[in-house]
């Protein structure tokens, strides 16, 4: 539930039920909202395949296209800070047990990201770099008519709910193709447990293999 309401006051969610109006069968170009877009795209060194959770085309008032990729994700970042208990001023402090229901004083405002989520987000953002260039890749390729218009991806974070987006360069299509095959190639020639330099990251909290993972346990230790 506190995933949902954080996606329902998102701005996420009203561009989403904007394009859900106008949507058709299947992107060809149009405007349109799709959601669970699966897709198999040939590769020279094998077969991509994935799922993207919402691809919204959207026309500029220029009669342009644009797209979005929404990946959602779940991870929970968090960062431990001390606890800040706003107290009303002595004068304009209230009973409470007196008129507790018409208690009007300002509540305090909800603070920023701290920094240090910041750069959790960040980190996190990086993890999926390669996932997001293979979505952009993969709509460019399945709809021709898009291959030439702005693509934009967006990584909703729902806990807390904060949108991060990777950058154009990193969107060029032919930097998404050349990080995919790269991928794949690596994948082909790796063939031993030292081929796959262990990583520790704030992501090896939420891993599943972390009770058999000595370099997880040692970097969150």
């Amino acid at each position: 539930m506190p995933l949902a309401r954080n996606y329902l006051a998102s701005d996420v969610f009203k561009r989403v039920e904007d394009a859900r109006k106008i949507s058709a069968v299947k992107p060809t170009g149009e405007a349109g909202l799709w959601s669970e877009l699966s897709f198999r795209l040939r590769r020279p060194l094998g077969i991509l395949f994935g799922i993207i959770d919402k691809l919204l085309i959207t026309q500029t008032p220029e009669g342009w296209f644009e797209a979005e990729i929404i990946d959602f994700k779940t991870n929970r970042i968090r960062v431990d800070v001390p606890t800040i208990v706003y107290e009303a001023p002595a004068k304009k402090r209230r009973q409470r047990s007196a008129q507790f229901a018409f208690d009007f004083e300002p509540e305090p405002e909800p603070s920023p990201l701290d920094v240090a989520t910041n750069n959790i987000i960040e980190i996190t953002a990086r993890d999926y770099q390669l996932q997001m260039q293979a979505y952009a890749h993969a709509v460019r390729e399945l709809v021709p008519a898009l291959a030439n218009s702005k693509i934009r991806v967006t990584l909703h974070f729902l806990d807390p709910n904060v949108e991060s987006h990777l950058t154009d360069e990193l969107l060029e299509p032919s930097r998404c193709a050349q990080a995919i095959d790269s991928a794949m190639i690596r994948i082909i020639t790796s063939a031993q447990p030292t081929h796959f330099p262990v990583k520790p990251a704030p992501h090896c909290r939420m891993c599943n293999f972390l009770r058999v993972c000595t370099a997880g346990k040692e970097y969150l230790r």
